[in-house]
């Protein structure tokens, strides 16, 4: 891990979906930035890589982390989490991370399938949002919201159309949201990632992917973490109800 630059000097962090994947990169990458507690919400602390979980890993380097077990299609479940961020002086940065993906040909489609997926990837952003701007208002700070979508949020994959609704739909509440709360001083913005290298994608691609990169490669997750602190701290000030595509260039020749 890099000393960092203390970008986000004693914010209070909520990471949902923090226990794998690009969720545990963002959960490190604020903690090196300096924010004085990173709150881990997710349905179980130990992620999908079966490594040691996230809140106890930034203990062990001498960070402030607390675990709340959630379920982001609940949106009763918030509750917990915004009162642990509350032990801290309440959040200053919320990131909808937790997401599910859904590979299943469009005809193949029912209603179970296509709500569970809406649950937990759109409701769960949306809801999340709610709980912080709420937070936010009563104490008062003008936060930042950063929601996670997906390049499949702004291109159709047939294979894949209950994630794609769910993550366009990730994508235009983040520009009503934006508008929301910015009375407030909040911000809001959205990231897409392309492809990038965690367990869920190798579950995903185990027959390998046949789309183009330009860059040749696939994103680690530390990169797109890299995007959220950008849109989390005071570097991005002016910025928002914004799209920021972090996909090695894979959209622009889609």
């Amino acid at each position: 891990m890099s000393a960092g630059h203390a970008l986000l000097h004693d914010r209070v962090v909520v990471v949902t979906g923090g226990s794998s994947g690009i969720g545990r990169a963002i959960c490190l990458r604020v903690a090196e930035e300096g924010a004085a507690a990173v709150i881990v919400a997710d349905l179980d602390p130990v992620g999908r890589e079966g490594s040691q979980p996230t809140a106890e890993m930034l203990g062990s380097l001498g960070f402030t982390a607390r675990f709340v077990p959630t379920d982001v299609s609940e949106p009763g479940a918030f509750g917990a989490v915004v009162a642990a961020a509350d032990e801290f002086g309440g959040c200053d940065v919320w990131v909808n991370d937790a997401g599910i993906s859904d590979r299943v040909d469009f005809l193949e489609v029912d209603a179970e399938r296509l709500r569970r997926v809406m649950s937990v990837n759109f409701e769960g952003t949306f809801f999340g949002a709610q709980a912080a701007a709420r937070s936010m208002i009563a104490h008062g700070k003008p936060g930042t919201i950063v929601n996670i979508s997906s390049v499949g949020g702004m291109r159709g994959f047939s294979h894949a159309s209950t994630y794609t609704a769910s993550k366009g739909a990730v994508r235009a509440f983040t520009y009503a949201l934006a508008d929301a709360v910015a009375p407030y001083g909040i911000r809001a913005n959205v990231v897409h990632p392309g492809q990038v290298d965690t367990e869920m994608l190798r579950v995903e691609m185990k027959g390998g992917s046949p789309i183009r990169i330009p860059l040749g490669r696939k994103g680690q997750a530390h990169e797109i973490a890299n995007a959220v602190v950008y849109l989390a701290s005071d570097l991005s000030s002016y910025v928002s109800g914004e799209s920021l595509v972090v996909d090695g260039g894979y959209s622009a020749v889609i």
